[in-house]
């Protein structure tokens, strides 16, 4: 664990920031699921959804946070599935002024943060945290010597 943290440290202040951005994006989400059905009925039939939410935002989190390259692109994806969700609950489902703050917070930190995450600094620091590993060159037996045979 003192590993990624020393990384974290070390890391480019655009990783930061992309952390910090989609860290609030992450942790926004189950709230603003939770915060359209508070006052319904239905909410206490939906906590199992809205703890899956706040599973896939804390799985996101810590892939981010291991600084992987696969990582970086899954955490793309699932920002796009997130804003997504958000869009898809804000037009089906009756709106308060705290849903839409916090839907408007979701969407801006998740742009945010990818836009953070794909500056030049951080792919760079991505690719310098994991390099290419090459496969050793295995010699070929019927390569060399040209002799007849």
């Amino acid at each position: 664990m003192n590993d990624y943290l020393a990384r974290f440290s070390e890391s480019p202040a655009s990783f930061k920031k992309s952390v910090t951005f989609l860290l609030v994006a992450w942790v926004c989400h189950p709230i603003f699921i939770y915060s359209l059905f508070w006052a319904e009925d239905s909410v206490t039939g939906s906590d199992k959804a809205i703890m899956k939410m706040a599973v896939v935002s804390l799985c996101l989190c810590l892939l981010h946070l291991l600084i992987k390259k696969w990582a970086r692109a899954l955490v793309v994806v699932g920002n796009t599935f997130i804003i997504l969700n958000d869009f898809f609950y804000f037009s089906v489902t009756p709106r308060n002024t705290i849903s839409t703050m916090l839907c408007v917070t979701v969407v801006l930190c998740t742009i945010v943060g990818t836009y953070w995450l794909f500056v030049k600094d951080s792919r760079a620091y991505f690719t310098q945290v994991n390099p290419k590993m090459e496969p050793p060159e295995i010699p070929d037996s019927n390569a060399g010597s040209n002799r007849p045979r």
